[in-house]
């Protein structure tokens, strides 16, 4: 489809794109632009004038309190039309033949003027010559009182933008406005304007005349009585069962209302008419003044919709006037007759101007008192802390005599009342200007006087001769030049559109008119008198100076810049000359840059005083080169001198340029480029209008080619020819340093402006790609960020999109996008864009950011080719451009493109070429943690993009968005190739750090066959790196290590073990099970430590290193049974109470195990003994090879008892039979457990120890005396299990047994008949089990092999000698049966012996 450019593109006239802006802008870095900003606000810190107003009263000086222009200065207001526009003749007309009343006043908001005469109501243009009125009719009764009011939302159509009130004698009416720029559309909004009845909002005035109309922002509207009451007329959409459609509500009345009309007259005088009301929109306050000067305060809530409710009053005016400060000078002692002390007029004080003060008032003689409402000056509500009083705080003299008589100068005199007071008919205040219209004596005109602070260098205070810390208010008093017929009857500020770039901080900044007259219009203001209606304007310092400068009268000018001070002089020089018609002309323009150029104006830069060495520090500072030592002595350098390095005091010239730099980017520096929008807050929309870019771009721009062209003529000028007061033989006759030290700081003074000159350039091309960016739907681009980028632009300050390195990279992504976009709407062609960018803004779209896009749009070609030629060569050509400048190259958008295409080769040469241009040093080369971040940005910016392509060939679900489509394209067999071929060229990279981002990505999806298949010479040093195993040595501890740490080293075994290093790779392991264990994913198991032994034990084998194998291997061992401990200790802890010390002791135990491998003599004595687990106490002695016979025994017989002991107290049956049985059993099982691992080790495992505790066990006298004997099947059966099934080592352990002499305690139980004769019978039964073990052989077995017959022999010759014993014993009927069954055993046992034929082989 066509693509059409935006306007933001074509209309870059001479000022929006300076020819040098761009380079300036371009040259300075982020951080050079913010040090410029810093620069600019410690030039102006001085600049803040946001003091409250009360603090100005408080302290201004009573000789100072007023001042005039100059002799030969304009007056501060001017009228905008020679000659007062008339009243229509139609209004004449009428007025002429009035018979009841006439009245007249002005609506700015329509602008419109109007008059009431008799029944009829007038409007009419006040800013049109001859404008034809609008006449309305419809009311029977004389109109008393007319007002204007917003409507409430939602009560009437969108057409009625104001609601007009009329009240007559017996009723009052709505009446809608509607205003329309006309039929062509060509007019302002109030072009036309119709009245549209309505005749269900109308309600009777109930006998009551209503002399005042005011209304609140909201369309609610108060009524003023001649009564005194306060009244409401509420409006709404419909009637409801509560209150009608349209009602009058009297919100003063009380109990009067209630009474007869004749009474309260009569009881409580004649009511003084309420004729002025005033609400304060800012802080819900209402404020009432009646005839007799009483006020009242009204509290309409912190919403502004509750019922006024007031809250208090002045009565007397003059007493209370006289209690304020300052007031005993204005209003006590004489200072003026009652008459003059009248209330005229009064108007709130914003909180912008005070949080302190509340109201204004003035009275008949022009004197003013300043009131509070609040006893707080601040509130936890939105509108401030609620009215609770009317006090007086601050009473202000009447402007002096001399201005009241047209007289000009400076106050100086010490009375506080002018010789004949003013007559003041008319006033009004509005951003810190009051008009007061007097009545001229004697003649039917009006003079109208001006007071505005005055912005001037105060003078020095008259007592002290010193300066105040805070500025008094002094009031510049200006007249109008020509008196205006007739008789003021009202004086309205005309609305002025809010600044674009200042918002709701007009207000604010309105009391200091040279901090805001560079971004709004002057005020303006509209006077209806008896005779007609005059619109005037206040001029601001910048209008004074443009017509002083059109005199061309050089002591005028001078006179300016001592009044202002050579600053804010320059910064108004400057305003004009970067403005053009109608503001400057363009000889107000060459004025200005003259004046700027003019040292007895501005001054020069100085050096600060200094010896020469801080000289030549400031100067070196300043990349200006210091003055040569005339001694010699500059070649040395004292080491012990601290050199300060102090700024110059700049010249008025460039003060005022950091001035006027800092108010034109003040107002938007810290706002926020974005901001959600309305009902969709996960879009963004830029926050700054495209008026308010384009505006504030004009200025930055005009100031960039003011600049150029300051800069080229103070590099033009001889520096210190034009020192001020200098000729040229006092040039030559000043010292040489002294010279030198002028000369570096006007170079300094020169290389600052540049800087400043750097800053304006790129922040007016900031604003022109927000233009572009908010003209292509911002938030659409801003949704194809990801989300890491914008969460950052969410939070972005344009201060940080002009000078910092994110708002740049924000920058850059926002155009990618943009290009994108561009590109796929107009087929690959993007050069209309790439011109309109660098042309608007280079500085963020250089010529190698066209190269780029233009190779862009050849991939975009080469995928949309048919023919496989043309691909290649279309990519082919655009990777040689994006070769050529590769930093300019966003591989996040290129990537995927190669990758579809195919373009092997370019996804590693592209990436590795841009790594080496934002690494030019090669700093990740470099050990430490500047080559760390080195190597960190390359992957992050570079080799990441290649990375992700790689994951997708080898996890197909790895697969980003921007390659999502390239996956799905893909077969296997495809994806296998491209696998391959990028493998390979991966591989042939010749940039280490390339490599490392390789690795790092198949070791992270674990593909280890590829990896291990390259044949480059980084890897086993990357492995090793990644591993943290540098400089490791074999058997220390390294550690922790993370889990990708882990499983670089688990590569770095297989790396080795692929290379048949085997001794490495048991080391690796080894390594690797050793290491120390941190928290979450650095933590090691004993499982895992036992793996990686158990790994490295295999390794060792392959190896063949007896020596490594038992070091291994004996680590593996104590690492089982550390987990073994660790388990029991677990299940141990989960037995006990909770909140138990024992349960907290073995929980530490638990974790300490745990923790890190212990040695074995620790896990024995801290670990085993204390936990008395037994069995692993013997394995421990086993694994240890201890050789304490007593000692072991001894823990054999603690393990053996508990293991009885537990199942005894255990048991489930009341049987002492059966518990008995089971823990023989379990005994038993303890010893077959720990028999079959220790067999044959004597030391670990005494055989004949353990069976003599397993017989008197089964006989009922061990470890208890139970009573309760048992056969000793089990206990044979538990000794063959131990034996490992050798029936003949049983049969020898009972010998052993059997031969123990007394003695000891042990040889004392064996020696007792019982106990003997039950041994004897289990040797006879395991005699018998060997014989039949012995006859179940093979007979070719036995007959061939001597053994068979030896072991028989000796079987007979134990049965022989036991059946001898045997009968030593009692009960001899017992003993006898037992010997006789040796004899039988010895029978059958002689066959083996001797009859038995061998068999030959």
């Amino acid at each position: 489809m066509a693509y059409a450019p935006p306007s933001a593109w074509q209309d870059l006239g001479p000022r929006q794109a300076a020819p040098s802006a761009a380079p300036a802008a371009a040259a300075a870095a982020p951080a050079e632009l913010a040090n410029s900003w810093k620069h600019i606000r410690n030039v102006v810190s001085t600049d803040s004038r946001q003091a409250d107003l009360y603090d100005l009263l408080s302290h201004s000086v009573r000789e100072t309190q007023y001042s005039f222009t100059p002799a030969g200065w304009p007056s501060l207001v001017r009228p905008l039309s020679p000659v007062l526009a008339e009243m229509p003749g139609m209004v004449l007309e009428r007025y002429n033949a009035c018979q009841t009343v006439a009245f007249c006043g002005v609506f700015p908001e329509i602008k419109r003027a109007w008059a009431s005469v008799d029944n009829s109501l007038f409007l009419w243009r006040f800013d049109k010559w001859q404008d034809v009125p609008i006449e309305y009719g419809g009311e029977e009764q004389a109109i008393v009182a007319v007002g204007l009011a917003h409507p409430r939302p939602g009560v009437f159509v969108e057409a009625i933008q104001h609601l007009l009130v009329l009240c007559t004698t017996t009723e009052i009416v709505l009446l809608g406005v509607c205003c329309s720029p006309g039929p062509s559309g060509s007019g302002d909004a109030c072009e036309e304007l119709t009245l549209q009845p309505l005749p269900l909002y109308s309600v009777p005035a109930d006998n009551v005349t209503m002399v005042s109309v005011a209304s609140t922002a909201d369309g609610r509207i108060f009524l003023g009585g001649a009564d005194g009451h306060l009244y409401e007329l509420q409006y709404s959409a419909s009637d409801s069962w509560r209150s009608k459609r349209c009602q009058k509500i009297c919100h003063t009345g009380g109990l009067r209302q209630l009474l007869p009309s004749f009474l309260p007259s009569f009881l409580f005088g004649s009511p003084s008419a309420l004729v002025d009301i005033c609400c304060d929109d800012q802080r819900h306050i209402l404020y009432t003044r009646s005839q007799a000067s009483m006020l009242q305060v009204f509290d309409l809530g912190p919403d502004g919709k509750a019922a006024p409710t007031k809250v208090a009053e002045s009565g007397d005016f003059l007493a209370d006037a006289a209690r304020a400060l300052g007031g005993r000078d204005v209003f006590g002692r004489g200072g003026g007759d009652r008459k003059g002390a009248a209330v005229v007029y009064m108007a709130p004080i914003p909180p912008s101007q005070s949080h302190r003060l509340h109201l204004l008032t003035v009275t008949a003689d022009g004197r003013r008192v300043y009131w509070a409402a609040a006893s707080s000056r601040y509130g936890s509500d939105p509108a401030g802390p609620r009215p609770d009083r009317l006090r007086a705080e601050v009473a202000r003299q009447a402007m002096p005599s001399s201005a009241a008589s047209g007289g000009v100068g400076r106050i100086g005199g010490a009375g506080h009342a002018p010789a004949r007071g003013l007559e003041v008919v008319a006033a009004h205040y509005s951003n810190g200007v009051l008009l007061l219209a007097e009545a001229a004596a004697g003649e039917s005109r009006t003079r109208l006087f001006m007071l505005s602070r005055d912005l001037t260098i105060p003078p020095v205070g008259t007592a002290t001769g010193a300066h105040v810390a805070v500025a008094g208010l002094r009031e510049a008093v200006s007249q109008l030049e020509v008196p205006t017929p007739g008789e003021a009857c009202a004086i309205r500020s005309v609305p002025r559109p809010a600044p674009l770039l200042l918002g709701g901080l007009l207000e604010t900044a309105v009391r200091d008119e040279l901090t805001s007259q560079n971004l709004g219009v002057a005020p303006r203001f509209v006077m209806v008198t008896t005779a007609g209606v005059l619109e005037m304007e206040k001029l601001r310092p910048v209008d004074v100076l443009a017509q002083l400068l059109e005199q061309r009268d050089a002591t005028k000018l001078e006179v300016f810049f001592k009044s202002y001070g050579p600053a804010e002089a320059a910064a108004i020089c400057i305003l004009l000359a970067t403005a053009g018609p109608p503001q400057a002309s363009a000889a107000v323009v060459a004025q200005a840059k003259a004046a700027l150029d003019n040292p007895r104006l501005c001054g020069e830069p100085q050096l600060r005083e200094a010896d020469g060495a801080a000289a030549g520090g400031a100067a070196a500072a300043f990349g200006v080169a210091p003055a040569a030592a005339d001694d010699g002595l500059a070649a040395g350098f004292d080491m012990g001198a601290v050199v300060p390095v102090s700024e110059p005091e700049w010249s008025g010239a460039h003060h005022g340029l950091c001035l006027y730099a800092s108010r034109v980017l003040q107002a938007v520096w810290d706002e926020q480029v974005v901001v959600p929008m309305r009902g969709s807050p996960q879009l963004l929309k830029c926050k700054l209008s495209q008026d308010a870019l384009q505006s504030l771009e004009d200025k930055l721009r005009a100031l960039d080619a003011f600049l150029g062209d300051y800069v080229q003529r103070r590099r033009a000028r001889r520096p210190t020819a034009a020192a001020p007061g200098t000729d040229a033989a006092a040039l030559a006759a000043m010292p040489a340093a002294k010279r030198q030290r002028l000369e570096d700081a006007q170079q300094a003074e020169l290389k600052r402006t540049e800087a400043v000159r750097a800053l304006v350039a790129r922040a007016a091309q900031a604003c022109f790609l927000l233009r572009v960016l908010a003209e292509h739907n911002l938030g659409r681009m801003a949704a194809r960020l990801d989300e890491p980028a914008r969460a950052q632009l969410r939070g972005l300050r344009f201060r940080e999109w002009v000078a910092s390195e994110d708002g740049e990279a924000l920058a850059t992504q926002l155009i990618s996008v943009l290009v994108a976009e561009h590109l796929s709407a107009s087929g690959g062609v993007a050069e209309d864009l790439a011109a309109a960018l660098q042309r608007g803004c280079g500085a963020y779209f250089r010529e190698d950011d066209k190269l780029y896009y233009q190779a862009s749009g050849l991939l975009q070609r080469a995928e949309a080719a048919a023919a496989a030629a043309d691909r290649e060569a279309l990519a082919r050509e655009a990777v040689s451009l994006m070769l050529r400048v590769p930093l300019a190259v966003d591989l996040a958008q290129v990537v995927p493109q190669l990758a579809y295409l195919r373009a092997v080769q370019a996804l590693v040469d592209l990436p590795v070429r841009k790594a080496a241009a934002i690494d030019p040093h090669n700093v990740a080369a470099q050990p430490g943690p500047e080559g760390e971040a080195a190597a960190q940005r390359r992957d992050e910016v570079c080799y990441s993009h290649t990375m992700a392509v790689m994951r997708l060939l080898i996890d197909r679900t790895a697969a980003t968005p921007a390659l999502e489509a390239l996956g799905k394209s893909l077969s296997d067999a495809e994806r296998g190739a491209f696998r391959q071929q990028l493998l390979a060229r991966a591989a042939a990279a010749q940039d280490p750090c390339f490599h490392d981002a390789l690795y790092a990505t198949l070791v992270q999806l674990r593909a280890v066959k590829e990896l291990l298949a390259l044949d480059t010479p980084y890897l086993e040093g990357y492995l090793v790196r990644a591993g943290g195993l540098l400089g490791a040595a074999s058997g220390a501890a390294v550690g922790p290590l993370s889990a990708s740490q882990v499983a670089h080293v688990e590569v770095l075994a297989r790396f080795y073990i692929s290379r048949h290093e085997y001794s490495k790779a048991a080391q690796v392991y080894e390594l690797l099970a050793d290491r120390a264990s941190g928290p979450g994913e650095q933590a090691v198991s004993l499982v895992q430590r036992e793996e990686a032994y158990q790994a490295a034990v295999l390794q060792a084998k392959s190896y063949g290193d007896a020596e490594l194998l038992d070091r291994l291997e004996g680590k593996a061992r104590i690492v089982a049974l550390q987990q073994r401990l660790a388990d029991t200790l677990a299940a141990a802890v989960a037995a006990e109470p909770e909140g138990s010390g024992a349960r907290e002791d073995a929980e530490a135990a638990v974790a300490e195990l745990r923790a890190a491998p212990k040695p074995l003599e620790v896990l024995y004595n801290d670990y085993a003994v204390p936990s008395q687990n037994w069995p692993l106490c013997l394995e421990m002695v086993h694994l240890a090879n201890f050789g304490d016979r007593p000692y072991v025994c001894q823990l054999w017989d603690l393990a053996l008892k508990e293991a009885w002991q537990q199942q005894w107290e255990s048991g489930g049956s009341d049987d002492d039979d059966v518990r008995a049985a089971a823990a023989l059993d379990e005994a038993c099982r303890c010893a077959e457990a720990l028999g079959e691992h220790f067999y044959p080790n004597d030391n670990s495992f005494p055989a004949a120890h353990v069976l003599m505790r397993l017989e008197q066990a089964a006989a009922g006298s061990w470890p208890v005396h139970t009573g309760v004997a048992q056969d000793s099947g089990r206990v044979l059966q538990a000794m063959v299990t131990a034996c490992r099934g050798s029936h003949d080592a049983v049969v020898l352990v009972y010998e052993a047994l059997l031969s123990i002499r007394g003695g000891d305690e042990a040889g004392d139980a064996l020696h007792a008949p019982a106990l003997r004769l039950r041994l004897l019978r289990s040797l006879a039964a395991v005699i018998a089990a060997a014989k039949d073990k012995l006859q179940d052989r093979a007979p070719g077995a036995f007959g061939g092999y001597r053994g068979g017959r030896r072991e028989a022999g000796l079987l007979a010759a134990a049965c022989e000698a036991y059946a001898a014993e045997a009968r030593r014993l009692l009960p001899a009927a017992e003993a006898e049966r037992l010997a006789a069954q040796f004899e039988a055993l010895q029978a059958a046992l002689q066959p083996l012996v001797g009859g038995f034929r061998p068999v030959a082989y």
